[in-house]
């Protein structure tokens, strides 16, 4: 796609998305699409959570243009419409968790029958050759599917945090697709990014009070298109990166979903039930304001994304990202598991000198 085509879709995006959250806005008390504080909740007034519903609408204005040279973006639109469908309902009702995972395993379906992809090749983890799945491939995708959805979803807890992350992923793969053989498929994340901007300028306050939510639609689209461009990235027989790679593309929300799901499966709990024990939320009760929290989140994710990048550029041995990632992944865990102890340590500490 030429450069020119893709400026103007970008532009285009911007504008479409600014000029949906403006018409959606007085729309949500009537559509019931209103966050209002209570529980943990606990922001200000009651917010719109019309979000995900304008970046969709963006994307749909944008993309549907394109379907003609492109039949996997008409597959895409279909399944995010269903995605947001869902997270809309979720948003005004508040659906029991197994609906919502039997919608995104029906979506996980048939976006693996849509791109007649799906992962079966995991890469040369362990030195000894590529590790097919074989027949274990559809349930590792539906499980993947699930999960980067779930995980975004559990990002969206301070503002600006999942659109911010989600830039750091549709920025890596984007340079990836435009580099490394995958140009043609590198318009959907950078009209992603593009509709995302003018939600963060009214999520983050920069537009006065004008503040707006994406809502379960949004977190869980972000989710369903990382996921969609990741599989086309790794699994395609033009892949622009490694399998292994893709991991430290989405660290922080894949980590972060984990971490808690394990801590709250050790407690006795149900791994989906809500709580304030993220890393969003931990950074706030050790004292971060939430543009300090949003800052230092989304530079940690930056900073896995680069680790990503330089070692697909480098080639490092894949075993050895593997390595390296399950580490780091271990200390994070760690880390989450025994913040409060380290953090009362260091002020005893701090206390005794003083």
């Amino acid at each position: 796609m030429p450069t020119t085509d893709i400026t103007y879709s970008v532009l285009l995006a911007i504008a479409a998305s600014l000029v949906a959250i403006l018409l959606l806005r007085p729309l949500a008390p009537g559509l019931g699409l209103l966050d209002i504080p209570k529980g943990r909740k606990q922001h200000i007034g009651a917010v719109p959570l019309i979000g995900g519903l304008a970046i969709y609408l963006a994307l749909l204005l944008i993309l549907v243009n394109h379907v003609s040279s492109d039949m996997m973006l008409g597959y895409y639109l279909a399944c995010a419409a269903v995605i947001v469908v869902l997270g809309a309902f979720d948003d005004a009702l508040d659906l029991s968790v197994k609906l919502r995972l039997a919608v995104q395993l029906v979506v996980g379906l048939a976006m693996i029958y849509s791109l007649d992809l799906h992962i079966s090749n995991l890469g040369n983890l362990f030195g000894f050759g590529a590790i097919e799945l074989g027949i274990f491939g559809i349930p590792f995708t539906l499980l993947a599917v699930i999960a980067a959805i779930n995980a975004f979803n559990m990002t969206d807890g301070i503002d600006g945090l999942a659109g911010l992350l989600s830039m750091v992923s549709f920025g890596s793969i984007a340079v990836f697709m435009l580099l490394w053989g995958q140009a043609e498929h590198a318009l959907l994340p950078l009209v992603f990014i593009a509709a995302l901007l003018p939600y963060l300028a009214f999520n983050l306050g920069w537009v006065k009070n004008k503040k707006i939510f994406m809502g379960d639609a949004g977190s869980m689209l972000i989710g369903l298109t990382v996921i969609w461009l990741l599989l086309i990235s790794t699994q395609s027989e033009t892949a622009s990166f490694r399998p292994v790679t893709a991991l430290w593309l989405i660290a922080v929300p894949i980590m972060d979903m984990v971490a808690i799901m394990l801590r709250r499966i050790l407690k006795g709990q149900s791994p989906f039930i809500a709580d304030r024990e993220h890393l969003h939320h931990i950074s706030l009760r050790l004292g971060l304001n939430s543009r300090e929290s949003l800052l230092l989140i989304t530079a940690l994710a930056w900073v896995f994304a680069c680790i990503g990048i330089i070692g697909e550029y480098l080639l490092v041995p894949e075993v050895a990202m593997l390595i390296l990632f399950s580490l780091v992944f271990a200390l994070y865990i760690g880390l989450l598991q025994n913040i409060w102890r380290i953090i009362s340590a260091i002020r005893h500490n701090f206390a005794n000198r003083r």
